[in-house]
C-alpha cells in the first residue's frame, strides 16, 4: 500500500462523501506519513474512462471507496478489466452498506480507516450481469426491484429502510406477480413469482442473517424465489427466518449456482446493488475471488 486513490460520491448516503474523503486523507497521512493519498469524485456524471485515467496516472495500488453498495458497484464496474491489480478499502457512507456489514467492516469512520491502514486482505467474489453490469451484493426482480425503483434518494436518506417498507407493502396489497423463467446448469424453474432475490452474501437490505448458507467467497449465487407472499406463514416460521434459514420455509424455492439465466414473457426490470439495471432477459456469472478487500484481522 503506497498510493491510495479515494473515490467519493456527493450523492451517496447523507451527502457527506467529500467531507469524509478529506478527513480520511488527513487521517491516513497522519498515521502513515509515507502514504500518498489523492481524492477524486465519482458518480453518474463522471465517465469510467476518467476514473481509470486518474488511477493510472497516479500509479494507484489501492482504491478507497466511500459510499454504499451502489458506489462500490460503480467503481468495480469501471475497473472491471483491471480490478485484480488493486486492493480495495471501504469507508461505509451509504444507507444500507450490505458488503461492509458482511465483511464486518466498522461503520464508524475511525475504525473503518484503521482496518484499511492495517492492510489485512480477503479475496471475495463478484458477479457479472450480461457482461456489462457488476453485482457485488444483491440483484432483485419483482416486488423488491419495483419497490426500490419507486423510492427516491431523498426518501432513502430521510427514512432509511422504512421508505422501502412503505412502498413494498403497497405493491403487496396490489398482489403483483411476474412470470419468470430461471435456468441454471442443471435446473429450470418457470412460473409466476412475486419476488426473486439473487445474493452473493448472507445480507439483504442491511439484515446480515438472511441466508446462513451464503458467504462472500463461496463462488455461488444464492437464488431465493417467493412465488406468493404469505405473511401469516412467515410469522409462524419466524424462528427459522431469524436464524438465516428462510430457504427452508415451505413454498420458498432456493438454488445455488455459478451461472444463471433469467427471462420473462413481459418487460421486467432488475435492481442491482441499489441501482436500476437491465430488463430481463439477463445472464449472470460469478467471478470467484475477483476482489481483494481490506477487512478486519481474522475475517
Amino acid at each position: 500500500m503506497k498510493n491510495l486513490l479515494v473515490f467519493y460520491n456527493k450523492s451517496s448516503g447523507k451527502d457527506e462523501g467529500e467531507a469524509l474523503a478529506k478527513w480520511f486523507q488527513q487521517y491516513a497521512q497522519n498515521k502513515q506519513p509515507d502514504l500518498a493519498v489523492r481524492l477524486t469524485q465519482t458518480g453518474p456524471e463522471i465517465h469510467d474512462e476518467t476514473l481509470i485515467e486518474k488511477a493510472e496516472s497516479f500509479d494507484a495500488d489501492t482504491l478507497i471507496i466511500i459510499g454504499g453498495d451502489g458506489t462500490i458497484h460503480h467503481i468495480v464496474k469501471a475497473f472491471q478489466k483491471t480490478i485484480g491489480n488493486y486492493h480495495i478499502g471501504l469507508l461505509p457512507g451509504g444507507t444500507v452498506n450490505n458488503l461492509a456489514r458482511v465483511l464486518e467492516i466498522p461503520l464508524e469512520k475511525e475504525a473503518a480507516a484503521d482496518v484499511i491502514l492495517a492492510a489485512h486482505t480477503r479475496a471475495i467474489d463478484y458477479g457479472t450481469v450480461n457482461d456489462s453490469v457488476i453485482i457485488i451484493s444483491t440483484l432483485t426482480v419483482g416486488l423488491l426491484a419495483d419497490t426500490a425503483m419507486r423510492v427516491s434518494q431523498e426518501e432513502k436518506q430521510k427514512f432509511g429502510p422504512w421508505a422501502f417498507a412503505k412502498r413494498f407493502i403497497k405493491l403487496v396489497v396490489q398482489k403483483r406477480r411476474y412470470r419468470l423463467t430461471i435456468q441454471t446448469d442443471d435446473k429450470k424453474w418457470e412460473q409466476k413469482a412475486q419476488l426473486l432475490t439473487v445474493t452473493m452474501t448472507n445480507s439483504v437490505g442491511g439484515y446480515t442473517n438472511f441466508d446462513d448458507l451464503a458467504s462472500p467467497d463461496d463462488g455461488k449465487f444464492h437464488v431465493t424465489i417467493i412465488p406468493k407472499l404469505n405473511f401469516f406463514s412467515y410469522i409462524f416460521y419466524l424462528p427459522r427466518i431469524i436464524r438465516g434459514k428462510f430457504y427452508t420455509v415451505p413454498g420458498i424455492d432456493y438454488y445455488t449456482t455459478s451461472e444463471l439465466q433469467l427471462a420473462s414473457e413481459k418487460k421486467v426490470g432488475t435492481r442491482t446493488d441499489g441501482d436500476t439495471t437491465d430488463d430481463l432477459p439477463i445472464r449472470m456469472t460469478v467471478v470467484p475471488k475477483g476482489l481483494t478487500v481490506y477487512v478486519p484481522i481474522n475475517k
